[in-house]
Parts: C-alpha cells; sequence; structure tokens
C-alpha cells in the first residue's frame, strides 16, 4: 500500500510536470511564428517512452518504501514558489526560443561575462540555449524546474538511482566516517538525496558555476558537514586517496571527450582504495534502442555540442580504461547509472 501511495504521488507530479511541457510549444509559437510539426511516429515513441517513465518511477516508490532512501525525498518545495516560478520559466522559454531560432549559443549578458576567467572555453555557451548558460543567478534558479519539465518530472527519480549501489558499496551505513566528492553538483539536487540517504557523511560540492554554487549554497542551508567549492573536476586540487565516494549527475554529456577522460582520471585518483566511483548521465548509442531517437533528436533541439560524441563512447569503457573494477550499469528512463569501485 505504502509502495502503491508514492507511486501515486510520483506519477501526479510528472503529470504537472508533463502538462507544463506540453503549453511551452503554444508560447515558442507567439514569439518565432512557428510551430514544429508532430509526425505519427514522434507520438508513438512518446506514448513508449511514457512506458520507460513509469517503470522509472515504480522502481523509485520501491526503493523509498525498501528503506533504501527515506520518504523526505520526495518532500516539495513551497507551491507559492513552484507557481511564481512557472512565469519565469515562460519568460526563459521565449529567449530560448529566439535562440534557438538563430542558433545563437554564446549570448551573455554582464553577470556571466564576470566568470569567463573562472571557467574554461568549453563551458562559455549557452547550453540548452538557456539564458545565461550556467553563469548567472537567474539561470541557477530555474535550472531544476526546467530540466523537470524538459523529463516529465522524472529527472528527480533518475538522479535517486545513484543511490541504491552506493547503499550496496557502503551497506548499513548512515555515512559516519565518510567524504564523498560531488563532480559538477549544479544546485546540489542530486547532494540534497545522498545527504537524506546518508545524513553522517560529509560532502564536498565542487563545480565550475559559481552563481550555481551558491544556489546550492542558499537550498540545503538545512544540512551540515557541507563544503563548497568552485573548481574543475579535469583539475581536482585534493590530494591522492582522499574520499571514500566521488559521483556526478549529468555532468559527463555536457564535456568535450578529452576532458571525460580527465574527470574519470581525476576521480580514480582522489579516491580512497575500495572506494566508490558513480554517475548518473544520458542514455548512450544501443544502450536502450528504443530511445536511439531521443538522443539523436537531444542535440537537435537544444545546444549541446558535445552529445554526439558522449553517445558513440561508452562510459562503461571509459571507466574500465581508468582502472575502475567491477563495472556495473543500470537504466532508467533517459538516463542510466554506472558505477565501479578503485582496487
Amino acid at each position: 500500500m505504502r509502495q502503491n501511495l508514492i507511486y501515486a504521488y510520483s506519477s501526479a507530479r510528472s503529470l504537472s510536470f508533463t502538462l507544463q511541457s506540453l503549453s511551452l510549444p503554444l508560447w515558442e509559437l507567439l514569439v518565432t511564428g512557428k510551430l514544429k510539426a508532430i509526425s505519427p511516429t514522434f507520438l508513438q515513441n512518446l506514448k513508449r517512452a511514457q512506458i520507460d517513465l513509469h517503470r522509472l518511477l515504480r522502481e523509485d516508490a520501491k526503493n523509498i518504501a525498501t528503506g533504501f532512501y527515506p520518504l523526505k525525498v520526495l518532500q516539495p518545495e513551497s507551491p507559492s514558489k513552484f507557481v511564481r516560478r512557472y512565469p519565469q520559466i515562460i519568460a526563459d522559454g521565449a529567449g530560448l526560443a529566439r535562440r534557438r531560432l538563430k542558433s545563437e549559443s554564446k549570448q551573455f549578458n554582464a553577470e556571466a561575462h564576470e566568470y569567463f576567467q573562472d571557467v574554461p572555453d568549453y563551458f562559455q555557451r549557452n547550453f540548452h540555449f538557456q539564458t545565461g548558460g550556467y553563469l548567472t543567478e537567474k539561470s541557477a534558479e530555474l535550472y531544476e524546474h526546467q530540466v523537470e519539465i524538459l523529463f516529465a518530472g522524472a529527472a528527480d527519480a533518475m538522479r535517486r538511482m545513484l543511490i541504491r549501489p552506493m547503499k550496496e558499496h557502503f551497506p548499513m551505513s548512515q555515512g559516519e566516517g565518510l567524504h564523498f566528492l560531488e563532480i559538477g553538483a549544479g544546485t546540489g539536487r542530486l547532494t540534497r538525496f545522498i545527504k537524506l540517504a546518508f545524513p553522517k557523511a560529509r560532502i564536498t560540492l565542487l563545480d565550475l558555476s559559481y552563481p550555481y554554487l551558491k544556489q546550492a549554497q542558499k537550498r540545503l542551508e538545512e544540512f551540515s558537514r557541507l563544503d563548497f567549492i568552485q573548481g574543475d573536476g579535469a583539475r581536482l586540487s585534493f590530494a591522492d586517496n582522499n574520499f571514500d565516494g566521488v559521483f556526478s549527475c549529468f555532468l559527463f554529456h555536457e564535456l568535450p571527450h578529452e576532458v571525460r577522460r580527465r574527470v574519470v582520471a581525476e576521480s580514480h585518483r582522489v579516491l580512497k582504495e575500495g572506494g566508490f566511483f558513480g554517475l548518473v548521465d544520458a542514455l548512450q548509442e544501443n544502450d536502450k534502442s528504443n530511445f536511439n531517437w531521443a538522443l539523436e533528436q537531444f542535440p537537435v533541439d537544444f545546444h549541446e555540442p558535445f552529445f554526439k560524441n558522449y553517445i558513440k563512447n561508452s562510459m562503461e569503457g571509459l571507466c574500465q580504461a581508468q582502472n575502475f573494477a567491477e563495472v556495473q550499469t543500470q537504466y532508467g528512463f533517459l538516463s542510466k547509472v554506472v558505477s565501479g569501485k578503485k582496487v
């Protein structure tokens, strides 16, 4: 019964974000005067995708009901904040639509330009055509809501897929004596879930974006033993054998191939022997062949310059090449978890 109630709540939440997603093309029509044609094949693909989405939500509900992580991971934010943000999403979507129409991927305001000296060249772009890329306070405020709209309310459940292999690696642990590093922590959404699952762990959040880290600090102020560091995952400043676990979420598809390799290598270097490494990211080519259409369409609809390379270069192979052992993969909707350990 409890598991069914959790699933029902998650399904209702997914429906809310799906309805928001369906409204965006109408606003885009007002801005650009163009409405993308929807083919029967696309509608069939969406119907099949819904089956996978609800399979993920059921698995997430099962993980909560069986105790891999607490019910509190589903705690919603203030409804008033949610409602007030939606008009901002619409306004930002108008700018996104204009940039997509004109293929503008390097349109930044003065606030974003202030941070250019802190980030590598590949990061200086409007990922997804979103306003400010990852370099403004407003972008950081809207990001999580935008991602949930993109994934029909499944983004959090996809993030939480990482917790089960972590719990299996650290059995019966509440995080006592453990120190984790999250690379590309963004606004701290996955950190929140990991902290609820391992409440006594210390977690260091690292990200290239100062505005996103500031947003993470604001959203995670209820928790202790969190450190926030602006830095590059490809050039970690930490000593060798320093962390019990290193993880990331929706990071690697945003990176050029060589940077991807260096981040995995650096993760291996700073891990203690026997330490856990895990990532949540997009599916790759032929992981689930029924989703290859979505992987091909994603970089067409959104500015994702490294995505085509990402889907053709196995993350499992990259982890093995950097000497991670016992590499395993789990799939959920449009994402997968790859995990392993340092030996």
